[in-house]
């Protein structure tokens, strides 16, 4: 079942995969949809460019998976990029607080078109 974003609109979740994903259940598409916005408000507050590696690792790995299980392919993307930034990689704490710029405003770019999917029903 296709749904709500108006075709001439850029779309950072692939409805066609989270549509396969809940085999055409609308009802279970909104809750997964709104797991994954406060899934990503959650994660987004845990960034901090001082984390311990493994806090880090974790916590782009978890946004990872969140962001790939509802399509949302430049998200996962960017998470595993994020995700490798870790013990002796060099300039790592630049390179942290930059991609953390683009990691957070993407995933509240996406976070707000999840959220229009689930409400135009």
């Amino acid at each position: 079942m296709q749904t709500s974003v108006a075709m001439n609109e850029p779309s950072h979740i692939d409805l066609a995969h989270l549509d396969k994903y809940v085999a055409g259940d609308v009802a279970l598409r909104d809750e997964i949809l709104t797991i994954f916005v406060d899934q990503v408000e959650f994660l987004l507050e845990q960034f901090n460019i001082d984390q311990s590696d493994e806090d880090w690792r974790n916590t782009a790995h978890a946004l990872k998976g969140a962001s790939r299980g509802v399509g949302a392919w430049a998200l996962g993307d960017l998470a595993e990029e994020v995700e490798g930034l870790i013990e002796d990689a060099p300039g790592k704490l630049e390179k942290r607080a930059g991609l953390l710029v683009s990691i957070r405003s993407l995933a509240e770019e996406i976070a707000k078109e999840a959220i229009s999917i689930r409400d135009a029903n």
